[in-house]
């Protein structure tokens, strides 16, 4: 099990990629920095992200940013449930 310090030097590697994704899912610099840090939270936290191998990393991380940025907590983002048809 890694220490506390090498995953958080581990997650400082995954930042820019990290918010690189956010960013362009989301088009807003305040929203894409507020969702990469839910994605680092989450990957701090997450052993399958930690069974993994350096190169299989990026893969794991584009999927937990598109959980976070295109289905939030509650459903649909605002936009998608705004085109919806009832």
């Amino acid at each position: 099990m890694l220490k506390f310090q090498q995953k958080v030097a581990a997650l400082r590697s995954c930042e820019s990629i990290t918010y690189t994704i956010c960013l362009s899912m989301l088009g807003d610099e305040t929203a894409a920095c507020e969702a990469a840090k839910r994605v680092l939270a989450e990957l701090f936290q997450d052993p399958e992200f930690w069974k993994r191998e350096e190169p299989q990393r990026q893969s794991y991380i584009m999927r937990q940013c598109f959980g976070i940025c295109m289905i939030p907590k509650g459903g649909m983002r605002s936009e998608a449930a705004s085109t919806c048809v009832s």
